[in-house]
């Protein structure tokens, strides 16, 4: 059985499923509250664009992760 830790909160995944309690994103393992953290800060951000664009909407997610996971 593999121990999957949070990257952001640091807490570990109990039971861990990935696409179910943990989530892969840009290779950082990220529990259910903290990934719904991450994409509600993109949003907001996305919101604030005129237009929207994938490419911004991926640099921003990888921004936003990497200062989550400091």
């Amino acid at each position: 059985m593999t121990a999957i830790v949070c990257d952001i909160c640091k807490k570990p995944v109990g039971a861990a499923r990935r696409d179910i309690n943990y989530f892969t994103i840009l290779d950082k393992d990220l529990c259910e509250g903290c990934r719904d953290e991450l994409h509600d800060a993109t949003k907001q951000q996305m919101r604030q664009r005129p237009t929207y664009l994938f490419k911004d909407y991926y640099e921003h997610l990888a921004r936003n992760l990497a200062s989550m996971t400091r």
